[in-house]
């Protein structure tokens, strides 16, 4: 069996923002009786862990956990029973999987299984098929969690991607601006000097009016007193 036995408690922590995995044996209540699990802490948030894990036993054991087939409604458990898997054991068995949120926001994996009505599987009755089963949530998570830190590694990528490209559009936009502002600028050069010129010629204009006012004004006062 390809898995790595990993310690009765042991923690990875990956990167800055300690994405925390956390193994460990817990007890789950299954119809007021206290079954002892295997049990795992994971970051990802439940619905995901939920369609991950029944998507990989699928892929990998050809079990179908049946927890998401009823519509409009929240079942507790994700089951298969009376399935195979010969890594596990060559006899049926009732697969159980829950899938909680824990106080602290993070997702926890709880995996138990037994061999018919209240005859489960555990490590002091059968430690190899318990041991079987441990692997395969190890197996599970040893193969989905990198995938999943580095589809979000590739989002991120992408993410500085799109900002990158939109950034240069952006600086682009400004150049583009500033080289019309630097035309309008030019524009407004011309303008002011056509317009300051105009203003002259007003003024010269002006200055031959008022002259020519007064000469016609005094032309007319000599001519009537001529009359």
């Amino acid at each position: 069996m390809k898995y790595i036995i990993a310690t009765l408690f042991t923690i990875i922590t990956y990167g800055a923002n300690a994405q925390s995995l956390s193994y460990f044996e817990g007890m789950v209540d299954y119809k007021g009786e206290s079954i002892k699990t295997i049990d795992v802490i994971l970051n990802p948030k439940v619905n995901t862990i939920k369609d991950k894990f029944e998507d990989w036993m699928d892929d990998n054991y050809d079990v179908d956990l049946d927890g998401k087939k009823l519509l409009f409604f929240n079942k507790e458990y994700l089951e298969a029973n009376g399935v195979v898997i010969s890594e596990v054991s060559d006899r049926k068995i009732d697969l159980k999987v829950k899938v909680d949120e824990t106080t602290k926001g993070l997702t926890k994996l709880n995996v138990f299984a037994s061999f018919g009505y209240n005859n489960w599987i555990t490590e002091e009755r059968n430690p190899s098929e318990f041991e079987a089963l441990r692997g395969i949530v190890y197996d599970f998570v040893s193969e989905y969690l990198p995938e999943y830190y580095l589809e979000k590694v590739e989002e991120s990528n992408e993410k500085l991607d799109d900002l990158s490209e939109s950034r240069s559009n952006l600086k682009d936009e400004v150049k583009e601006n500033q080289e019309d502002i630097s035309k309008l600028e030019k524009e407004n050069e011309e303008l002011m000097a056509k317009l300051k010129a105009n203003q002259e010629k007003i003024d010269k204009w002006n200055a031959k009016k008022n002259k020519r006012t007064k000469e016609y004004k005094s032309v007319r006062k000599k001519v009537s007193k001529i009359k």
